[in-house]
């Protein structure tokens, strides 16, 4: 238990039962932030997967100025403790000026099968899979398109062993044109699988993705293209078992940028999607985008206003009735504040998380035994000029 807990465990000794139920209770559905390692002075977790409550992983990336290192991290039940990773992104293999090494998603099958995925080498990119197998990270080779300038997965799920999917995009080379990319292993190799894009969009991108079935798989993002009349929209596309096909979303209206971020999958009739709307052309009074799927078609679903902009990141569900969104808002300062967004059956409510430091973002969710961890970074001081100073790793729990 985090010592966060200790003085009510102290102080509930000559307390009555029902004052003792009491305070345990509020202990145990309060958020609470538990403390974690960093390599460098930026310091980033951007996916995290837990197979037990003793048994979380996340990932991301370090930087101490001049190099930027993978960064996987553990949680034992007890403590977070930074465990070996290779960054293969070396200025050798990518060219001077172009080395870096990001995790940016990651799936847990069990104690000794945790898949991560991301890119090396900056804007000269290439996909990044690497591989946990209980007792050490590897990289394991992963497919790029022929010809693309930039490569990246950002999020990874798995059916089973033998069946994981991975989800990014690509930069086609020599243009400014952004695509869906799809990776798949199917026990001995990663192979790309052919998804498509936005009608008429010239960027395309894939941020996460959700396991029903083998045969029935979610993909989310957003496709945009370079003309200041069109809209921005949602991106959801679905794998049946034969291929990736577009399904039409919903976003508010009047709205000029909207973009899904996060999903989840309770079932093949209960599926929820997560991001940002933008309700005006000048980036004000933006609010979450929250959709549901019911089976047959995505709707809208009324989501709170945090701030001046509400962006959520990640969705992760302990039951139809129990679901919890992460992201931040972006305040009338521009100043990044974490935030949590909490379903009970009904309707969202904003839980505000605690931060530890002046300004932080959340980019991850995921849930264990009714057990809710968040991550992301923060900064003890404000944001300048768009960026947050010497980032931190952030852990949340409740």
């Amino acid at each position: 238990m985090s010592r966060h807990l200790r003085p009510v465990r102290s102080a509930i000794r000559t307390f009555s039962p029902l004052l003792i139920f009491v305070l345990l209770a509020a202990a145990i559905t309060s958020w609470i932030v538990v403390q974690s390692p960093n390599l460098g002075t930026t310091n980033f977790l951007y996916g995290v997967a837990a197979i037990s409550p003793s048994n979380v992983w996340a990932v991301g990336y370090s930087d101490n100025g001049s190099t930027q290192l993978t960064l996987t991290e553990h949680w034992n039940g007890t403590n977070w403790s930074i465990v070996s990773s290779p960054s293969p992104g070396t200025q050798t293999r990518c060219g001077t000026g172009y080395s870096g090494n990001v995790l940016e998603g990651v799936t847990a099958i069990a104690s000794n099968n945790v898949w991560a995925v991301g890119h090396i080498c900056g804007w000269q990119g290439r996909t990044l899979v690497e591989h946990w197998d209980g007792i050490h990270w590897t990289v394991v080779p992963s497919s790029n398109v022929a010809g693309a300038d930039m490569s990246t997965l950002v999020s990874v799920a798995a059916v089973s062993a033998n069946d994981v999917w991975a989800v990014g995009n690509f930069q086609v080379g020599g243009q400014y044109q952004w695509n869906t990319l799809v990776e798949h292993w199917n026990g001995t190799k990663w192979n790309i699988v052919n998804s498509p894009n936005g009608s008429g969009k010239d960027k395309n991108f894939l941020n996460a993705i959700a396991v029903v079935s083998p045969t029935n798989l979610w993909a989310v993002g957003y496709s945009e293209d370079d003309s200041s009349n069109t809209i921005d929209v949602p991106l959801i596309e679905h794998y049946n078992g034969g291929g990736w096909s577009i399904v039409p979303s919903v976003y508010p209206a009047p709205s000029a940028f909207n973009a899904l971020y996060g999903i989840t999958a309770l079932s093949a009739t209960n599926i929820w999607a997560v991001g940002y709307a933008n309700e005006n052309s000048q980036g004000q009074n933006g609010a979450a985008l929250i959709e549901y799927w019911n089976g047959t078609n995505w709707k809208l679903v009324n989501s709170p206003i945090a701030g001046s902009a509400t962006i959520l990141t990640s969705i992760a569900p302990n039951s139809s009735t129990d679901i919890w969104a992460a992201g931040y808002i972006q305040s009338s300062d521009v100043q990044y504040l974490p935030i949590t967004e909490h379903w009970n059956g009904n309707s969202w409510a904003v839980v505000n998380p605690p931060n530890p430091g002046k300004v932080a973002q959340l980019f991850s969710a995921d849930t264990i035994n009714g057990q809710v961890w968040a991550v992301g970074a923060y900064s003890k001081s404000a944001m300048t000029q768009g960026y947050m100073p010497n980032p931190l790793t952030l852990t949340i729990r409740r």
